[in-house]
């Protein structure tokens, strides 16, 4: 099997993986595909929602462009690595400023 056809299969799985769970975020407000986050504390659950799952629908969508631009030869595998790697870790960063972001305040 060629070398850019298996990054562009795994770039794409992830890729995907990623826009189903940021549509599902988004659009259909299904929190609970998160786990370990404690939801009674989110002050504004749909916002919080909104914010995390764009993240994962850009993510989703830079990894399958950045797979489809490796497997036709415009990125070395070094930069495909740095950029996949930036893309797959940004949703993890966004859920954790997202929690600060919309926690519910002690009164």
């Amino acid at each position: 099997m060629d070398t850019g056809f298996l990054i562009l299969l795994i770039s794409c799985f992830s890729g995907f993986i990623y826009l189903t769970i940021g549509y599902l975020l988004t659009f259909n407000q299904k929190a609970d595909v998160l786990n370990g986050i404690d939801f009674s504390k989110i002050a504004d659950l749909p916002a919080f929602c909104k914010y995390v799952g764009n993240s994962f629908l850009l993510s989703g969508a830079v990894q399958i462009l950045v797979g489809v631009l490796a497997y036709l030869a415009y990125l070395n595998l070094m930069l495909f690595i740095a950029i996949f790697v930036l893309f797959s870790t940004l949703p993890i960063v966004n859920v954790v400023k997202a929690m600060r972001k919309f926690q519910k305040s002690a009164s």
